[in-house]
């Protein structure tokens, strides 16, 4: 019994003696790390290991992570903080507590971890590599950088994929990284390929069978225009039938409805427009051409009485009554007007086609109108039904079938369906013209096609067009000629650069004047000197250019060859009958340098159109090629509006006269402005008339019996 007891008493010994040893040995490696002692600490987390596996693996990850020892290795600091961490929940609470005091426990874990994926992070931002943030990813999956990381692969996997451009790959991309932030610019750019793709021939066919493999596709809307243009490319009326009967779902169906009425009505009349009903019963706009056969035959302008607004014909005649707070110029048969502060739309027999309901509204063009409510802007079609939500910040007028408009803080372009065509990502935008659009990106402008894809990239602050293939750019406020690649022809080094104009354009550099041709390559030197109206006068003009030279002015041609001899001191632009001063008056010289017109004048400036707009005494007339006066030298001031007709003024006292001299509005009109091609406006104590330019004719109300 004694033996037994003793045996028991020794096992018990020996177990507790085993543990007292064990557990020595991961205070002992602790104590050691602490006095940096790396080689025992070592030595005795890994005689730990087995029975203590989380501290002893947390304490000879600590050694492996620290870099002023030999152990050093990251692999391996990564290797035992993981099996630190997983076999942590098998320490029982007393050794927790007791070990604590050596800064180890859970969160210790975790932060020794968290530095460790750091340390693995700024290794994968070195190699910036797909590969190298995958494996970052796939063994850092708790990393406080793992986020960055996925952005970073699949900013570079993106970014591969758009080198190669192919549907094929952007489908890869959006399969194997289906949540990546680059998912939604990967889906835009797989439907341009495959528009582009499937539609490569050019053929109708093709953008036909491309609408019905990809009805969902943003382009297939650009496919159905395409489809429409194809059919169309004549502008001849049978295409738009043809394609009305065609492509019945096409959504631009309308459109070709409305140009077949256009085309059809080559004599706007209310017989065309019966002929028409009778041709085309299927027309869908029955009530729009039941209004055109009533108004056809009218022409209206706005007129004023008083603080209100009706319309008269071209005879003066009042045919819609006085009643409105404005009324505009009617477009496609309507005309805007407003009513109690608010604006709507009438039609020429003063029927209201849409309600006045708007805060303003513009005039209609091609079946559209921009209106706005509670500071924001829509569009409209003629029946009043919103192609485009009025809550637009911002809206343009369109251009070839695209409107620009910003709904928050950006732009983007929509077509004249209300579809957005390009999303709203610029700081800036412009109308539409020849196939493309100037946007600013950030602080740069950048020219886009009507997909929204780059034509020339946002690189600098200003660019436009030099030519169809150069563009001038500015840089520090210094110009320079680029390609639409961005490709510099030459740096930005001039001080302006102006249009081309028969293949040259002045460039000033420093003070001095010289010229560069269409391909961007300076032709004359700057040999010339800065003068006022610089960019006016030296533009060339008909092969030539005004020039001053050592304070003096003179005429060179394309090559710089001096045409006449630097020896005026003022001169005006290039013409048939050029304008001089050499210090007596100013005269006229041919382009033979032989003086025409003696000098008579104190100012003048160079024929055109075979008159010349002169000055004596601080007055102003007309003179003729003969130098015979045709409007006498009494006017304040002389403004051309075309070849054949002058604004005049005498103080405040506005009139119109010919160049010849022959009155057509008497100088006693208080404002004469421009309205259009066809009329002037033409205000007189409070009296709005009009001047009809085809025929020269005053158009104004008619009062009582007059």
């Amino acid at each position: 019994m004694i033996f037994f007891k003793k045996i028991v008493f020794t096992f018990v010994l020996l177990f507790v003696l085993g543990f007292s040893v064990h557990a020595g040995r991961i205070e002992k490696g602790f104590a050691a790390l602490k006095i940096y002692n790396y080689f025992e600490a070592k030595h005795q987390f890994y005689k730990a290991i087995k029975k203590d596996s989380s501290a002893a693996s947390f304490g000879l990850s600590t050694i492996y992570f620290r870099t002023d020892n030999p152990f050093h290795s990251l692999d391996s600091a990564y290797k035992y903080i993981c099996i630190s961490e997983k076999t942590y929940h098998l320490i029982d609470d007393k050794d927790k507590a007791s070990w604590k005091q050596f800064g180890f426990d859970y969160l210790n874990i975790i932060e020794l971890r968290a530095k460790i994926s750091t340390e693995y992070y700024q290794i994968a931002l070195k190699e910036n590599s797909v590969n190298g943030f995958d494996h970052f990813i796939e063994k850092n999956d708790w990393s406080n950088e793992r986020f960055h990381a996925i952005f970073k692969r699949d900013s570079l996997a993106f970014e591969a994929t758009v080198k190669i451009n192919t549907a094929a790959g952007y489908e890869a991309f959006m399969n194997k990284y289906p949540s990546s932030e680059f998912h939604r610019p990967a889906q835009r750019e797989l439907e341009l390929c495959q528009y582009l793709e499937k539609t490569k021939s050019g053929k109708i066919e093709d953008y036909v069978a491309f609408c019905k493999m990809y009805p969902r596709n943003r382009h297939t809307k650009d496919a159905e225009d395409k489809i429409y243009e194809l059919s169309i490319a004549n502008n001849k009326l049978d295409a738009y039938v043809s394609f009305i009967k065609s492509y019945p779902y096409n959504r631009n169906i309308e459109t070709a409805w409305r140009k077949v009425y256009q085309l059809f009505m080559i004599d706007y009349s209310d017989d065309r427009i019966e002929q028409f009903q009778k041709k085309y019963p299927e027309y869908p706009f029955k009530k729009e051409l039941e209004l055109d056969m009533k108004f056809a035959q009218r022409k209206l302008l706005p007129m004023k009485s008083g603080a209100v607004f009706g319309c008269m014909d071209y005879e003066g005649n009042m045919v819609i009554e006085p009643t409105y707070e404005y009324v505009g110029f009617f477009n496609d048969g309507l005309a805007v007007a407003a009513k109690n502060g608010k604006y709507g739309y009438i039609d020429k027999g003063n029927n209201v086609v849409i309600d006045f309901i708007y805060d303003s509204g513009s005039d209609f063009e091609e079946g559209r109108a921009v209106v706005e409510l509670k500071e924001k802007f829509g569009v409209i079609d003629r029946a009043g039904h919103v192609i485009m939500p009025i809550h637009f910040e911002e809206i343009g007028a369109f251009s070839e079938g695209l409107i620009y408009a910003k709904k928050d803080s950006m732009f983007g372009y929509y077509d004249n369906t209300g579809f957005q065509r390009i999303e709203e990502k610029y700081h800036e935008a412009f109308s539409f013209s020849n196939g493309m659009a100037k946007v600013q990106i950030g602080q740069n402008e950048a020219f886009i096609d009507i997909y929204g894809s780059m034509i020339v990239p946002p690189l600098y602050e200003s660019v436009n067009f030099f030519n169809d293939s150069l563009l001038v750019f500015q840089m520090d406020e210094r110009y320079g000629i680029m390609r639409k690649n961005g490709g510099v022809v030459d740096s930005a080094k001039y001080d302006m650069i102006g249009f081309l104009s028969d293949d040259r354009a002045i460039v000033r550099k420093r003070g001095s004047i010289g010229y560069m041709n269409g391909q961007g390559k300076m032709i004359l030197d700057f040999k010339f000197e800065e003068f006022p109206n610089y960019l006016e006068l030296g533009q060339f003009n008909g092969a030539y250019a005004v020039i001053r030279f050592k304070g003096k002015y003179g005429v060179i041609d394309k090559n710089g060859k001096i045409v006449i001899p630097a020896t005026y001191q003022q001169m005006g632009g290039f013409s048939s009958l050029i304008a001089f001063n050499k210090g007596k008056g100013w005269g006229f010289i041919d382009l033979t340098n032989l003086p025409v017109i003696p000098p008579q004048f104190d100012n003048a400036e160079s024929f055109k159109d075979g008159y010349s707009v002169v000055e004596k005494s601080g007055l102003l007339g007309v003179i003729d090629s003969k130098g015979s006066v045709t409007l006498p030298l009494q006017y304040s001031q002389i403004e051309r509006i075309d070849k054949e007709r002058i604004i005049v003024s005498k103080g405040e006292e506005f009139g119109l006269f010919l160049l010849n001299g022959q009155e057509i509005v008497p100088t006693e009109y208080q404002q004469i402005r421009i309205l259009d091609k066809e009329f002037l406006i033409l205000t007189k104590s409070g009296e709005v008339n009009y001047l009809y330019l085809p025929q020269n004719k005053i158009v104004k109300p008619k009062i009582g019996d007059e």
